[in-house]
Formats: structure tokens, C-alpha cells, sequence
């Protein structure tokens, strides 16, 4: 089954609820319905993107593994040329049926050591829908690197670009004028030579 959609992240899983033990393949197009990953690099919002994914009934819930495929864009952190570069983004999770449905029972943990458990909101079918935006969020983010260079994707930055550190070669050749004076004091020392 394939959709186009206003907002691809959502699923419809109406065939899904009526249907348990087979998968459902679904697969829907459209324009992101916000920005996926950082400001130097991300899957700007109204972009294309496809969703390619199988939805399970599982009785109380629904298994939904989805990926997505779209097209980051964004700029080398050091270079500051454009990078263009194909996105794939896979994300699984469970969303329940109703209120009644519970994935984690953190209250039972026996533990409270501040890792966020506490916090945990299960996922849920709402209107026949499956909404995978918050998913593909955080997977963009922990994803898409937050400083990208043009090595990440196997090129080179422009030339002239400085190094990593941010020296470039000729400042590198420069003496530290901090140690100027110890430099008259002692002398300097070339490559091989003496004091």
C-alpha cells in the first residue's frame, strides 16, 4: 500500500488493527513535516521523503519498523561548501492500543538512579494513525553529526581550508611569541642544528 500524505510520519494503520500475526507493508511520501537533525546538516523541512515500513499487530499493539529515505543537506563545518548527501534512517517501537497498555513498568525498577526511566510515555495508535515524527527526530539527531566536514562524507575541503585545530600552515611556522625570550636567551634550535 502506497500513500502520498501531508505528513508522511503518519501511518495509516487501519488494515494493520483489523489483521494480527502478518505484517502490513506500508509505504507514504511527501514533504517532511519539520526539520530532521542540526542546523549545519538535516532533512530541511518541506523535503521530499519517502517511509518505507511494516506495521504487526501484536493484539494490544502495533509493531511499527519503519525507514526512512530522504536527502540531507547543509554546509562542511570547516570549508563551509555544500553538502548534499542521500539520508537512511531506521526506527522500531511499539505503540499501544489503549490507555490500558503498558511497554515498561518503571515503577518496579527498585531503582531511581536519575536515567530518565521514570520518564518513559509509551507510544500510542491514535485516529487510526501511527506517528513516527518524534521517532524520526530523535534519530536524526543522535544520526547526523552535529559538526559535519566534507572528510565525513570522503571528500576534501576546499583549499586553503585551516586544519582541524584551526592553525594553518603558515602560522604553524611562526615561533610562539610567548617563548621569544627564552628563545634569545638560549638560542635557537633548527632542525638538526645546535644550541
Amino acid at each position: 500500500m502506497t500513500t502520498v500524505s501531508n505528513n508522511p510520519f503518519q501511518l495509516d494503520v487501519r488494515e494493520a488493527l483489523r489483521t494480527t500475526g502478518l505484517p502490513q507493508h506500508l509505504t507514504t511520501s511527501g514533504p517532511a513535516p519539520q526539520r530532521l537533525g542540526g542546523e549545519m546538516l538535516g532533512v530541511a523541512e518541506g523535503a521530499p521523503v519517502e517511509i518505507i515500513a511494516d506495521v504487526t499487530n501484536l493484539g494490544e499493539s502495533l509493531l511499527v519498523d519503519a525507514t526512512l529515505h530522504g536527502t540531507a543537506t547543509g554546509q562542511c563545518s570547516r570549508c563551509l561548501s555544500p553538502l548534499e548527501e542521500p539520508l537512511e534512517l531506521h526506527v522500531s517501537d511499539v505503540f499501544g492500543l489503549s490507555p490500558d497498555f503498558i511497554t515498561r513498568d518503571a515503577g518496579k525498577t527498585g531503582t531511581d538512579d536519575g536515567d530518565g526511566e521514570d520518564d518513559f510515555e509509551p507510544l500510542f495508535v491514535e485516529e487510526d494513525r501511527a506517528d513516527l515524527t518524534q521517532l524520526f527526530v530523535d534519530e536524526a539527531g543522535l544520526t547526523l553529526p552535529f559538526n559535519p566536514t566534507c572528510a565525513d562524507y570522503g571528500r576534501e575541503c576546499d583549499e586553503g581550508t585551516p586544519e582541524p585545530d584551526g592553525i594553518s600552515e603558515e602560522q604553524a611556522a611562526a615561533p610562539d611569541p610567548r617563548w621569544a625570550g627564552l628563545a634569545e636567551k638560549f638560542g635557537t634550535t633548527d632542525e638538526g642544528g645546535e644550541n
